[in-house]
């Protein structure tokens, strides 16, 4: 027989003061590993809890359809009939590109948040509230996500070229290159960023890279990357250049 729960009356969101993480790894003493991200599209250092949310914070920080994201992002204070308060911290919100809020809970596998009927009360709860404000409210499994194409791959090397410097004068050698070809590839925006016409350029690879952290280029990161793979300027960077 299921549990008899209580009702909810009312619920609080509480964020930390700055727009950062409410809570840190400090805070949040777990047998797990823990870190901070420095993450240039957040614009700060993020706290992750687990290997699945370090991974997945990668890929927030790469993927061209997130446009910023946050750790330990919030506390919700769930204030129910019988006079408790339950408390939930997201893993993640991100902002997509669709300007949509998603809040993600991270868990290893896909039955993990169904192993505590307490635990899935809370989400059940959260995705609620997420209801009514309009928000996305995702269970994901890493182990399933991130197994899927090239992604956590891509990712892992794509963000650590993510501060590299980008000048003027490579936006306006990548823009130019745009102009003079319709199937703009990988090795193509490599040469135009190396500066000496060189598609192997290490130093070209680190500023298409730190661009697509910056979201004025875009490449399918779930598809193995290639010299020919198609890459394309954003939206906003299209029409800079007149594309």
């Amino acid at each position: 027989m299921s549990k008899k729960r209580p009702k909810l009356e009312s619920v609080r969101i509480v964020r930390a003061r700055g727009g950062g993480p409410i809570r840190t790894v400090i805070q949040a003493v777990r047998k797990i590993p823990t870190g901070d991200f420095p993450s240039l599209k957040a614009g700060r250092p993020l706290p992750w809890e687990g290997i699945a949310e370090r991974h997945f914070v990668w890929v927030c920080e790469v993927d061209w359809n997130v446009r910023s994201f946050m750790t330990q992002p919030m506390r919700m204070e769930f204030h129910m009939s019988d006079g408790s308060v339950l408390i939930y911290f997201p893993d993640v919100e991100r902002l997509l590109a669709s300007t949509a809020i998603e809040i993600v809970e991270i868990k290893k596998k896909e039955d993990e948040a169904r192993r505590d009927p307490d635990y899935s009360f809370k989400l059940w709860l959260a995705r609620q509230i997420c209801v009514i404000r309009g928000w996305k409210f995702r269970i994901l499994s890493a182990e399933k996500y991130l197994a899927e194409g090239h992604r956590l791959a891509n990712a892992q090397l794509i963000r650590m070229d993510r501060f590299t410097a980008v000048s003027a004068e490579d936006y306006i050698r990548l823009g130019e290159a745009f102009r003079r070809t319709n199937d703009m590839t990988w090795g193509k925006a490599v040469a135009a960023l190396s500066r000496t016409d060189d598609e192997w350029s290490p130093d070209g690879l680190a500023r298409l890279r730190a661009l697509i952290v910056r979201r004025h280029v875009r490449v399918d990161i779930d598809r193995r990357i290639a010299q020919q793979t198609p890459v394309a300027l954003t939206e906003s960077a299209a029409i800079q250049v007149g594309k």
